[in-house]
C-alpha cells in the first residue's frame, strides 16, 4: 500500500477516547472513533436507511445507529447478527502518525 492512497482526515486532538468524529475522504463520509487509545474508520451512512453514525452510541467496539438501532463493530464495519436489517460497511485503514497526531486514512475501503 503506497502512501499517496493515505489522505489526513483529522488529528488526534480532535478525537477523545470513546468518541466519534464525521470525515471525508475522497467524497465519502466516514466515522472515526476511537477505543483503548486506537483509532478505527467506519463508513459513516448507515446501510439500513443512511442514518448518520457520528450521532450514535459507541459502547466498546459496538456503534449502534441512532435511527434504527443496528449495531456495527468498528474495528472491520461488520454488522451484529442481532440486527439483520442492516448490511456490512466498509471499513479503512487507519495510520496515525505519532510525531504530528495525524490521522490518515486510506479512502479505499473493504467490505467484510
Amino acid at each position: 500500500m503506497s502512501e499517496e492512497q493515505f489522505q489526513k482526515v483529522a488529528n488526534k486532538d480532535d478525537l477523545k477516547e470513546g468518541g466519534m468524529l464525521k470525515v471525508e475522504a475522497n467524497g465519502k463520509q466516514i466515522v472515526l472513533s476511537m477505543v483503548e487509545g486506537k483509532v478505527y474508520a467506519i463508513d459513516e451512512i448507515c446501510t439500513h436507511e443512511q442514518g448518520p453514525l457520528h450521532e450514535g452510541e459507541l459502547n466498546g467496539y459496538d456503534l449502534k445507529c441512532p435511527w434504527h438501532y443496528a449495531v456495527f463493530d468498528v474495528r472491520n464495519g461488520k454488522v451484529s447478527d442481532a440486527t439483520v436489517w442492516a448490511t456490512n460497511l466498509n471499513s479503512y485503514v487507519v495510520k496515525v502518525d505519532e510525531t504530528s497526531g495525524d490521522i490518515l486514512i486510506n479512502p479505499n475501503g473493504k467490505k467484510m
